[in-house]
Order: structure tokens, then sequence, then C-alpha cells
């Protein structure tokens, strides 16, 4: 038995990556996970999601997460693809594993560029701020 991790490309070979794995394997016992992230380097430019889809074929589910809560454009497709084969789908959210019925909506580029920037930036990210001293 076969699990398809699907998740967003910012996260590979993070250590939220590795801790989705985990969970995953917990969840999925006897199942191999599929990582894309491992299949990288045997994509042709320009044809990712065919070759993502034709490895999903291969498998008896799917799992997904999202990045920033939202599903971003490589992770839509493989979705909508395992619903389309009848293919059991589970959202992983909070450590929890969410069945999924029905397709999942993504942001529009524009909002996907400007949130793309806002993490290149580190905009929303907890950073400790200055206390003031005595001399301001």
């Amino acid at each position: 038995m076969r699990v398809f991790y699907s998740h967003p490309m910012k996260l590979y070979g993070s250590d939220a990556e590795r801790r989705d794995i985990a969970l995953i394997e917990k969840r999925f016992v006897g199942y191999d996970v599929v990582d894309p992230s491992a299949y990288q380097s045997e994509t042709e430019p320009g044809r990712e999601t065919e070759y993502y889809l034709r490895i999903l074929d291969t498998c008896d589910c799917l799992v997904f997460s999202r990045h920033f809560g939202n599903v971003t454009q490589g992770v839509k497709p493989e979705v909508e693809y395992a619903l389309s084969k009848g293919k059991p789908v589970y959202e992983l959210r909070d450590g929890r594993f969410i069945a999924v019925t029905r397709p999942v909506a993504n942001l529009p580029i524009a909002e996907r560029l400007l949130l793309r920037a806002k993490g290149a930036l580190g905009i929303g990210q907890s950073q400790a701020r200055a206390k003031p001293t005595a001399d301001t």
C-alpha cells in the first residue's frame, strides 16, 4: 500500500516535511510514503504535474498539506486528480487527518505572489520586538 504526500515545494527538505511524514507513517502503518520531493531530479521541466500524477496513479490514497493555510498551485491538481480517480484524500492539518471529498480552492496568482513576497521578506513571521531602552 502506498500513500502520496502532496505538499508545497516550499516545504521540501524542511522540519515541517519531516514532521508530516512521521505523522503519515504513524497513521498509515505499513504504507510506503511517496514523497514527490524525492523524485524532483527525475522530472522533465514543464511536465512536473503530469509526472507526479503518473506516480499518484500507483498510490492508494493521498495526504496533502497547505502553505500558510492555502493550497498551492502544485498541490491542487494532485488533490483533484486523486478525487477524480476515487482515491481517499486527507488533509493533514494541525496533526489531524481530515477526509476531503470535494475539490479544493487555491489562491489567485496575484494573491499567491503577494503571499510569497511577504514570506521572503519575513513579514508575518514572529519576530522579537526590540524593547525600548532608557536612551530612546
